[in-house]
């Protein structure tokens, strides 16, 4: 079966720079035969909206997916009215069943859905790379000094505290997902090598920030995290669910 989807993205990458995680899931999600892509919108994040929104576009061009719309989110999580984005994404969910990847901070999202018109009842999931469980703290490596924020969730808290009175159907794909998950200078070398000039893109994309990782933390590579949201959505069946309850809680 393939699943209408919408994604909610802040890519930051730059050619040689910038984190590469959304990039990365977003070239797996458009080349993903599982899964139409229905619209993707850039929301503040990693860089500014704006930022997101040419590397989307570009990305879309890289990858021959013109077909595929990208729109202008929320450039803040105090910029709440609504726009292009939140006025597409609604007509998509209204349109049928829809499961919404959110691989950065949820305020476009929480806009769309928190409208009295939007068409809850077919939203299918919102898939997003935030969340942990009580006492996990967000460490690549056992030596780590200091864990990773919980960024997208720390970048709009109330966002996602409407959601949850919502009561949306929420999965969460946080770092814990993917921590024992690299990609190494060998993957970056095979990808490099496989003559596809999105994967050698991708890889001059991603060198440097594999390199911060390597050389900051010790750690073997870096950890993909966003892509883990979109294997969800593909190959569900290669995932440990736990239905385990939600709350903001401060420490």
């Amino acid at each position: 079966m393939i699943r209408r989807v919408w994604i909610d993205t802040d890519p930051a990458v730059t050619s040689g720079n910038g984190e590469v995680d959304d990039v990365f899931a977003l070239v797996q999600a458009l080349r993903s035969p599982e899964l139409e892509i229905v619209g993707i919108s850039a929301t503040h994040g990693n860089a500014s909206r704006d930022h997101g929104l040419a590397m989307a576009n570009e990305l879309v061009a890289r990858c021959g997916r013109e077909d595929v719309p990208v729109h202008a989110g929320c450039a803040s999580a105090e910029d709440t009215a609504d726009n292009e984005a939140t006025i597409a994404m609604r007509a998509a969910l209204a349109a049928g069943p829809l499961a919404i990847a959110a691989l950065g901070p949820l305020t476009s999202v929480t806009v769309t859905l928190a409208h009295p018109e939007a068409a809850l009842g077919n939203l299918e999931q919102l898939v997003f790379v935030g969340g942990r469980r009580k006492g996990l703290e967000f460490l690549a490596v056992a030596h780590q000094t200091k864990p990773f924020r919980d960024f997208n969730f720390e970048q709009d808290v109330a966002g996602t505290q409407t959601l949850l009175d919502l009561g949306v159907p929420l999965v969460l794909a946080g770092w814990e997902v993917a921590s024992n998950l690299w990609l190494t200078p060998a993957h970056l070398d095979e990808l490099r090598n496989s003559g596809d000039q999105t994967a050698a893109w991708l890889v001059s994309s991603a060198q440097r920030w594999q390199r911060r990782w390597i050389d900051d933390l010790g750690a073997p590579g870096f950890t993909p995290i966003d892509t883990l949201a979109i294997g969800w959505l593909t190959h569900p069946e290669l995932f440990t669910a736990h239905d385990w309850p939600v709350a903001i809680t401060t420490d």
